[in-house]
């Protein structure tokens, strides 16, 4: 009796529509980060596209503070990593912390004191730049205390009162280090060293995760490739973290302009020197899904002594340096291996204010219920059809022939499910740059269906003056549709009202997939960076994640393959010399069934 009367009242919890609304105090998230994002000073000086890209978080006095390139020309500060309220520099360190209105990869950190902030700026001419510091930078008060050599992506590591810099950019820089006085910034003399020289010759990187600078792209299967990579890889954006009296090297590879942008770990008892680069490479890796990348990160630990990662994700639409923030948990083993927990990692996570463990945040049950779902819309640019508003591939849009209030878009979710959250990525479509700053905000209304005629409202976001463009909307309690619309109120910026995506997340009352059993690996014996994978199709899938690593009980590395028709991959990011074990896991709308592990 007291089953049947819990199925009832989750029944009419589920069913009462009208009785939902957004949960007042957010507990998930969903990657890239609903930043409100700047309008990016990209290369050809046109600001046509939002866009932040090497981040930097510092934890200060109960605070996080957000640093990010080519974005608002200030920063972010939170409480919870969720909600970020924007702040700018004082005037009277405009000349030092800004070119012109923005920054480009700084170096931030702080002690017990100070933040500190140093700008690598473009500005070739100069040979110093300026350090400057906050006691109190929730509100923009800085002040100039020092300079130190011009730098390209410098990093800033204190450690026992002492500060380092880490830097290095290019095909033609290695990773160097030196220390400088922490009350003068004079470097000290005779601390300058290379700690690893950068790539001369692609074909001789002993990983094949150096490989696809300007070459690959959005692809995850590199066999178009194979042979031909040529470019050197471009090695930037060294990061330092110390966990249990061990040092963490970081850098990123191939190229920011890809979905294989990953970071690189190295290890040693140092703080200079001695860095080994680890077998479990890369330690960040996002490929596949509806957005990827992760390089040119910032691992950091939060008020609960957790250890996150805030790093780097390509759009390249508008702009090939367009990109995203986006937020991992990590995780360091008995054995100290480093762990970047991207599998999935553009779903739905918990983010909870407390001491976690990050497999149970991560990917937690929240699943997909909207890819490649029928679409259609009250009007549509050619080209820019509704079914590129389902397709989980942030590098294709839908847009309406206006941005006049009323325009919508609908998704018939093919049966009723479950949805818990749903994530509105935003799209600019012929956004007026000269537009005033008043006018960059997104409102919209929200509605769901159980026959596509009749509407219950469940998110009303008409009043928002705020930009939104990867809004992401926590349902206080779920609730059961067959369909979805979303209503213009207003576009930012003059443009039409555009989708990236209408990502639904929930669960889809499906039986979970088949188990994947014939799977086979095929080890390139010429050129061991090359592995091949066949598997078995099995029922009920919407795709498939490809796990490997050098260790059976440690597949960090993960492919996210979301055709449910593909059964092959060629992976090309191995090391010489490293045995690999894999794995093939299948996932749909109701959950992920994990494959065998086989190894070489």
């Amino acid at each position: 009796m007291k089953n049947i009367l819990s199925v009832l009242l989750a029944s009419l919890v589920l069913s009462s529509c009208s009785e939902n609304k957004i949960a007042e105090k957010q507990t998930t998230f969903c990657n890239p980060m609903n930043l409100d994002y700047g309008w990016g000073c990209f290369q050809t000086k046109q600001k046509k596209a939002r866009s932040a890209a090497d981040p930097v978080v510092v934890l200060f006095k109960g605070k996080y503070y957000l640093f990010t390139t080519m974005d608002i020309g200030g920063y972010r500060v939170s409480d919870d990593l969720i909600t970020w309220k924007n702040v700018y520099f004082n005037p009277e360190v405009h000349a030092s912390a800004l070119d012109l209105d923005h920054y480009v990869a700084p170096a931030v950190a702080a002690d017990d004191n100070y933040v500190y902030f140093v700008n690598f700026t473009r500005d070739r001419t100069k040979k110093t730049v300026d350090v400057i510091r906050s006691a109190d930078p929730e509100n923009g008060k800085w002040e100039k205390c020092g300079e130190v050599r011009r730098m390209a992506d410098p990093c800033l590591f204190i450690d026992n009162g002492r500060f380092y810099f880490y830097y290095g950019l290019g095909g033609t820089q290695s990773t160097t280090f030196f220390e400088v006085d922490p009350n003068t910034f004079k470097e000290i003399e005779g601390s300058k060293k290379v700690l690893r020289e950068y790539v001369t010759d692609v074909n001789q990187c002993k990983s094949g995760y150096q490989f696809g600078r300007r070459e690959l792209y959005d692809e995850i299967d590199a066999s178009a490739w194979q042979g031909k990579f040529a470019k050197v890889p471009c090695p930037e954006g060294a990061w330092v973290v110390k966990n249990n009296d061990k040092y963490y090297l970081q850098y990123a590879t191939p190229g920011t302009i890809c979905n294989w942008y990953c970071d690189v770990v190295l290890e040693s008892d140092s703080v200079n020197g001695g860095f080994v680069e680890q077998p479990y490479n890369p330690v960040s890796l996002k490929v596949g899904g509806f957005i990827g990348g992760a390089g040119h990160s910032c691992v950091f630990k939060d008020k609960y002594e957790n250890w996150w990662q805030v790093t780097s994700m390509w759009v390249g639409n508008h702009d090939e340096f367009e990109r995203r923030i986006g937020l991992f948990p990590v995780s360091f083993d008995e054995k100290g291996r480093m762990r970047t927990h991207t599998v999935l990692g553009d779903y739905p996570m918990q983010l909870p204010q407390k001491k976690f463990d990050p497999q149970d945040i991560s990917a937690f049950g929240w699943m997909l219920q909207s890819q490649n779902k029928k679409s259609m819309a009250s009007s549509s640019l050619p080209g820019f059809g509704p079914e590129k508003a389902a397709d989980e591939n942030v590098r294709t849009w839908w847009s309406s022939a206006s941005g006049n209030a009323g325009e919508y878009f609908v998704m018939d979710l093919g049966k009723k499910v479950r949805i818990n959250s749903v994530q509105i990525n935003f799209a600019e479509q012929d956004i007026n740059p000269d537009a005033p700053k008043e006018t960059d905000y997104h409102a919209y209304k929200l509605y769901v269906s159980d026959n596509g005629e009749d509407w219950k409202q469940i998110v009303d976001k008409s009043k928002n003056t705020v930009a939104v463009p990867h809004e992401y909307v926590e349902l206080s309690v779920p609730v059961e549709a067959s369909f979805i619309k979303i209503e213009n109120v207003h576009t930012p910026k003059e443009g039409k009202f555009a989708l990236l995506d209408l990502r639904v997340f929930g669960f889809g009352y499906s039986e979970k997939p088949g188990l994947v059993k014939k799977l086979s690996v095929q080890r390139n014996q010429e050129d061991e960076r090359y592995a091949s994978l066949t598997w078995n199709k099995v029922s009920g899938a919407d795709g498939y994640l490809v796990r490997f690593g050098y260790q059976p009980d440690f597949l960090n590395q993960c492919i996210q393959v979301k055709d449910c028709e593909t059964t092959d991959l060629l992976i090309h990011i191995l090391t010489k010399g490293v045995k690999y074990h894999y794995r093939v896991d299948a996932y749909n709308d109701s959950g992920i069934t994990e494959g065998v592990v086989i190894s070489e």
